[in-house]
């Protein structure tokens, strides 16, 4: 008994895509050409200094495009950090330790830094306090980069998002 199909929509490649919450793999690699090609780009043009300052750009671009495509926010995430994985893994991109990534980490072993503010809340330093105002604040900036060393990437973007570091 045959079927009639006349009624039946044809779902794009797109759609497709997007109810399989998986990019085609032809799509998926020539947006990383591209995005290898961007990043080359800009590395040579000396507007960025390392292939990770696009990173965030790139996954936020990819997502919300993916999302108005009819992507599931999570599964459009999924892909964007899957294909800007791919490109800085092409770019050969070294990610820096947490420490690196400090504003202490800067600065070599030994050195002195002459501070006028605390390095917790900004206040004016006095007589001989060299990084901190009070205790309190010594013990909350302490605190802080604790919870952040110890925190997974989620709990990270949250806690960077809602205070100041």
């Amino acid at each position: 008994m045959p079927l009639d199909m006349s009624g039946l929509v044809r779902l794009t490649r797109r759609e497709q895509d997007a109810l399989r919450g998986k990019l085609a793999r032809m799509r998926s690699d020539e947006l990383t050409g591209h995005l290898c090609r961007i990043t080359r780009e800009a590395l040579a043009d000396g507007r960025i200094i390392t292939p990770l300052a696009l990173e965030g750009l790139f996954r936020q671009v990819i997502r919300s495009s993916l999302c108005l495509q009819g992507w599931r926010w999570q599964d459009a995430d999924r892909a964007a950090m899957a294909v800007v994985g791919v490109v800085l893994s092409i770019l050969q991109a070294k990610r820096p330790s947490w420490n690196e990534g400090q504003r202490e980490w800067t600065i070599e072993r030994g050195t002195l830094i002459e501070r006028t503010r605390c390095a917790n809340c900004g206040k004016k330093l006095e007589g001989d306090q060299k990084k901190f105002c009070s205790v309190n604040c010594a013990s909350a900036y302490n605190q802080r980069l604790n919870r952040l060393r110890a925190a997974n990437e989620a709990f990270v973007a949250k806690m960077v998002t809602r205070a100041r570091l």
